[in-house]
């Protein structure tokens, strides 16, 4: 879409839009206000601080209707300085977003990757008036502009609500998934201070455990990597000591690894239309580890006979071994 022939849509042909459509016609609309220099308003970020007891409102109705508690076991975050904060929230699934909004205590935008069907809910509306920064994930240059957008928010004084893991973690053996670099970035560029989140979902009960907020250095000796990697650790460990505080569980009461990642898929209010496949999309993908799935991932297509054979026998121990 070109900027001559570039032209906003009306509420009704929006309605009429097939969603794969409506989610390219939303960002081109973000790269066209990036090009023609709009900007982030100090007084849309000054008034959503202001009138943040009204997305409040809908979080917390929307946690009474999902029959959903929260359980906060460690909470030292510190909001009364003077500096913009990221907020850096483990992602489990489910309805952790709105939980998420509903523990910070304070204004914040959300960064949010493929909003997809929520575009056309009710609840995105609430989230504009909270204050989000959406991206569509597979368009670099979307990416790109989300990461500015956020940047720019976080040098006006904004915070910033981030889940560093990129997707749901539905890997019940990764107490974290591998995290994109983008938040120590930010706060390496605009001197904004970490508030790191751990979170976990046991039945309809969230339960939570807030870090101590940390800044990073612009003159600091560390690579992106080894900061990425010291919030990862700062996220495992507040997430270990929610493991610690739970009942122990046996053997015998674990789901199989399908039944874990079919529940987080189920349990989210507003995920319409997004699946496992989205979730093993979005996430990071470490370049020098390959998942069994890539290197087995050509027998779906092959034709086997006998001189095959032995290559599905190869996965049938596979997937054997997974479950």
């Amino acid at each position: 879409m070109s900027e001559e022939n570039f032209k906003k849509k009306s509420y009704f042909e929006k309605k009429k839009m097939p969603i794969e459509k409506l989610t390219k016609y939303y960002a081109e609309v973000r790269k066209e206000e990036y090009k023609n220099g709009k900007e982030l308003s100090e007084a849309g970020i000054k008034f959503r601080k202001k009138t943040r007891f009204i997305p409040e409102l809908v979080v917390k109705a929307d946690r009474l209707a999902s029959k959903e508690k929260i359980v906060i076991i460690g909470d030292e975050k510190n909001l009364k300085t003077d500096k913009p904060k990221i907020f850096a929230c483990c992602h489990v699934g489910g309805n952790d977003v709105q939980r998420a909004l509903d523990v910070i205590d304070t204004s914040a935008y959300l960064l949010l990757g493929d909003p997809g069907e929520v575009y056309r809910m009710f609840i995105y509306n609430a989230l504009k008036l909270n204050g989000v920064i959406p991206l569509e994930i597979d368009d670099k240059e979307d990416r790109h502009l989300a990461y500015l957008r956020s940047v720019e928010l976080l040098k006006k004084g904004g915070n910033l609500l981030i889940f560093p893991e990129g997707a749901w973690n539905v890997h019940p053996t990764a107490i974290v998934n591998k995290t994109f670099k983008g938040a120590v970035r930010m706060a390496k560029e605009t001197g904004a201070e970490i508030i790191p989140i751990g979170m976990e979902q046991y039945d309809d009960t969230f339960v939570v455990n807030i870090g101590k907020n940390y800044s990073i250095s612009k003159d600091t000796y560390k690579s992106e990597d080894e900061l990425n990697k010291e919030l990862r650790d700062k996220l495992a460990t507040l997430k270990w000591e929610i493991m610690e505080h739970m009942p122990k569980t046996t053997r015998e009461e674990l789901p199989t690894q399908e039944e874990f990642q079919q529940a987080i898929v189920d349990r989210c209010n507003f995920g319409y239309g997004f699946t496992l496949d989205d979730v093993f999309r979005e996430q990071f993908h470490d370049k020098y580890i390959t998942e069994p799935e890539e290197v087995y991932g050509f027998l779906d297509n092959l034709d086997i006979d006998s001189s095959n054979a032995f290559l599905a026998k190869d996965k049938l121990e596979l997937a054997r071994k997974k479950k």
